[in-house]
This record gives structure tokens, sequence and C-alpha cells, in this order.
């Protein structure tokens, strides 16, 4: 099967056991979380949920499993576009809006419709996190199985961009979460989980370096000058744009989102609109080849436009 892609045509392999496993698992959280909460809301005993939990989670997760396979581009497709990849977290979402509910709406919750509701808006949040990182390195797989013209080591220049940010995030909002649960107030668990999302989050996009190093006491750390050692993989120059490479995640920067490339006295500095690159220039072994096949390949994206 092949897969349209910014106008050309891109050969896409069956879905792997690994993508099967995935889907069929999230599905069956799916729909076992939606049984589960509508079993609470009905009055059904915490045995009987108990009991249908594991029987609908098997039972669904075999059927996705099945229909996965049979879907051929599916995880391509998905982490093509960032609405697909977003669609992802939509039972996620829909859970943790059931456990608001009960403040806009007149509906009679209990601790375990709340348990319920959190418990599984978390579940689903990481099983999204997970499927939605493996839909999108399979398509960045697809799209970029062309030779790379030149692949350097990305290490980040700027305060910021070594995330000396989230860490702390992700402290403070566990903690409002606490402090809210407390103080008495059942909205704190949806703090809560959201904070433990945003520790998942990170975990999963810096467990490791594309050697397998691991390097997230460097990143948290205040100390910058223990940061600036701090290898986050590799970007490769490719036809249809830099490929970056994380230990278990890809991402790729399409060239029609770079708007400049320039090499300044210690950055390599690839512009875009929202999240500028700036790669220290000490980690690339050749800088001025990079740049060299960088622009190479913007001109012949650009060429290719017209």
């Amino acid at each position: 099967m092949s897969l349209e892609y910014r106008g050309t045509t891109v050969d896409v392999e069956p879905p792997d056991i690994g993508f099967q496993a995935a889907f069929g698992f999230y599905l069956g959280l799916t729909v076992g979380g939606s049984v589960v909460l509508a079993g609470v809301l009905a009055g059904a005993t915490t045995a009987t949920l108990l009991g249908a939990f594991p029987t609908v989670v098997t039972a669904v997760t075999i059927a996705g499993h099945l229909l996965a396979r049979r879907a051929r581009g599916l995880p391509e497709r998905i982490g093509r576009a960032r609405r697909w990849r977003f669609g992802c977290y939509l039972p996620a979402i829909a859970f943790a809006a059931a456990a608001l509910a009960p403040r806009v709406i007149s509906l009679e919750a209990t601790s375990r419709y709340y348990l319920a509701a959190v418990g599984f808006a978390v579940v689903l949040g990481v099983a999204a996190l997970g499927l939605e990182r493996l839909c999108r390195n399979r398509f960045v797989e697809a799209v970029t199985a062309d030779e790379p013209a030149a692949v350097w080591t990305y290490r980040p220049a700027g305060l910021l961009a070594r995330g000396v940010v989230w860490f702390p995030l992700a402290v403070f909002v566990l903690a409002g979460g606490a402090a809210s649960v407390a103080a008495g107030s059942p909205v704190g668990l949806l703090w809560i989980a959201i904070g433990v999302l945003v520790v998942a989050w990170i975990w999963f996009d810096v467990e490791g370096s594309a050697r397998g190093k691991k390097y997230g006491g460097k990143r948290y750390s205040a100390d910058t000058s223990s940061a600036s050692d701090a290898q986050w993989g590799e970007l490769r120059a490719h036809e249809r744009g830099i490929r970056y490479d994380r230990g278990r995640a890809s991402k790729l920067v399409p060239w029609e989102s770079v708007s400049g490339v320039e090499l300044i006295d210690d950055e390599l500095v690839l512009q875009r609109r929202f999240r500028t690159l700036r790669c220290d220039r000490e980690a690339i072994d050749d800088p001025e080849a990079a740049l060299e096949a960088i622009q190479r390949l913007r001109a012949r994206a650009r060429a290719a436009e017209i």
C-alpha cells in the first residue's frame, strides 16, 4: 500500500506486531474503562466490575489486534498529521471531562466514580502517548527511507532548550493536586493525573539518546555547564526534511517549515515559525558540510514546489 505525503507516494509496510498489540490494548482499555464507568453509574457492585473489566479488555484487545493487522498503512496515517495524533488522546480527555461533569451538571458522583474517571484518564493518557509516539515513529521511518545527506549530533543551545522548565512544572502540578486532595476537593485528583501525564511525556521524550544512553539527570540539572554536555540524539538531513532521532522517538521537520538556516559562531540555527532548532556547533563534527547539505536539500525542495 502507498501513502500520499506532500505530493509524493511512499510505500508502507504492513503494521508490525508491536503496533497491532498497542492498538488492540488501547482499544481494550478504552472500551473496558467505558464499561466500568457506566457500571458505576448503574450501581453495579465492585466485584461485578472487577470480573467484567478483564473480560471486556481481553475481547476488545483481540478484536483490535485483528483489525490493526488488516489495516495496512494505519500507523503511518495516524502519525502523519497532528490532528490524527491528537485523536489518540480523545478517550483520555473524555474521562477527564467525566471527572469534572458532577461540578457542572446534576450528577450524583461517588468516590468510586471519581476513582474510575480519573484513573482511566491517566491510564488512557499514558497509553495514548505511547501509541501516538509509535505511530509518529512509523511515519517518519516511512518517509525518510533515503540515505541522509548529513548526520550530526544534536546538542541544543540555550537554557530553555535544555528542558529546565518541564520538570519543575510537573512537580508544581503534582504538589498542587496533592494539596487540593488534602483540602477535600476531588478535582485535585485530576491535577495529579495531569502531573502524571507530564512526567510520562518527559520520560517518553528523554528516556535515551540515539546511542541508548540516559541523560535525564543532566537535562534537569540547574547547572547549565553539566547540561551543555548532554547529547539529545541525532539530526539527519533527508529529502523530505530534518529527521530528529532521540532514543525511541523520531520526529520530522519538513523543509516547508524551515524558514532559514545560518551558521554563527557557536550555533547552527534552523529557523522555524514556533520552535527554532539551535544546535551547539561544538557537537557537530563538520558544521560547514552540514550547512551545505541542508541548503542543497532546501533548494531542491523549493524547486520541487514550483
